[in-house]
């Protein structure tokens, strides 16, 4: 993928840790860009995501030191991008 070019969303679930990053900046959430190549969240792992327990949740939110609205944005763009 093109440094460039962002990933396209149909195919997000083949996404590599670089592109999660680029999308990450371009919804507004770039500084978890570091945090979330560090513990290789890459497509396959966001789509999983879905599939999350609660506590699960709690643990990649704690781990990524994520705030609980950026959270709720990062779910929401997800939706959005699986149409």
């Amino acid at each position: 993928m093109s440094k460039e070019q962002l990933p396209e969303p149909l195919d997000f679930f083949i996404w590599t840790v670089e592109d999660v990053g680029m999308w990450l900046e371009d919804i507004n959430l770039g500084s978890y860009r570091q945090i979330f190549k560090e513990h290789g969240v890459n497509g396959e792992y966001l789509e999983g995501m879905s599939m999350f327990t609660t506590e699960q949740i709690l643990r990649f939110i704690r781990q990524c030191h994520m705030k609980w609205g950026d959270f709720i944005t990062l779910c929401k763009e997800l939706r959005r991008i699986k149409g």
